[in-house]
């Protein structure tokens, strides 16, 4: 059994939260005039909403939340503020996922002060009912058990994590194979991916002088 639960996301998945999403607030008769993206993450799924719901207006608030790949930080914050007249309007607010729903309240709450819309409603490709401390307006599916999401708009980011954490939690082990850190990376997270994402990712740990190179083995940076 893998020692953290992840699921590999698909982009046809998500193209078919997506839509799910977006039936679902035709169907509830509110339609936005501007759609909010929760940077990075929501990104993607806000401008599918927007191409689905005909909605024009597409701006975007990125606020920081996970440090790392399957971890989760104690607090979020702002990064980039958004500054601008919402009145008259009615804003959707979109993410990939309402895990512990902090990014989604400080989301809220950030537009309300600073764009005055008429009305808010949030959304998001899945909502953790198990840990999120709000429920999203509209949601394509719940999740009972928290598990880590890992999107297609994160698939490098998220491998860089995962080799730095087998490389450095594995005791006793002081040298890796590429291989060997590919195997290790299914065994801990129960996923696979393309040989290029496991390159790149040590190309990249190595010149931030996070690992280390030694012939073809890899070390971790003591």
């Amino acid at each position: 059994m893998p020692k953290i639960k992840c699921k590999k996301v698909t982009w046809e998945e998500v193209e078919e939260w997506s839509r799910i999403v977006s039936d679902s607030v035709y169907s509830s008769g509110w339609i936005p005039d501007v759609v909010v993206a929760i940077s990075r993450g929501g990104y993607v799924p806000a401008r599918l909403v927007c191409d689905r719901l005909v909605v024009g207006e597409l701006v975007s608030l990125q606020i920081s939340h996970w440090p790392s790949a399957a971890q989760m930080a104690k607090e979020a914050g702002v990064r980039t503020p958004l500054h601008c007249n919402m009145g008259g309007k009615k804003a959707l607010i979109v993410d990939d996922i309402a895990d512990t729903g902090e990014s989604l309240i400080i989301a809220k709450d950030h537009v309300w002060t600073n764009c005055r819309p008429d009305a808010i409603r949030i959304a998001s490709l899945q909502w953790i009912s198990g840990s999120s401390k709000i429920r999203p307006d509209y949601y394509a599916e719940e999740v009972k058990e928290w598990i880590w999401y890992q999107y297609p708009w994160t698939r490098l980011e998220d491998i860089i994590g995962f080799v730095k954490k087998v490389v450095e939690e594995s005791p006793g082990k002081e040298a890796w194979s590429l291989d060997e850190i590919i195997g290790k990376v299914r065994e801990w997270y129960g996923v696979e991916f393309d040989r290029w994402f496991f390159e790149r990712a040590l190309d990249r740990l190595v010149s931030k002088g996070l690992l280390k190179r030694e012939g073809d083995r890899i070390i971790a940076k003591v």
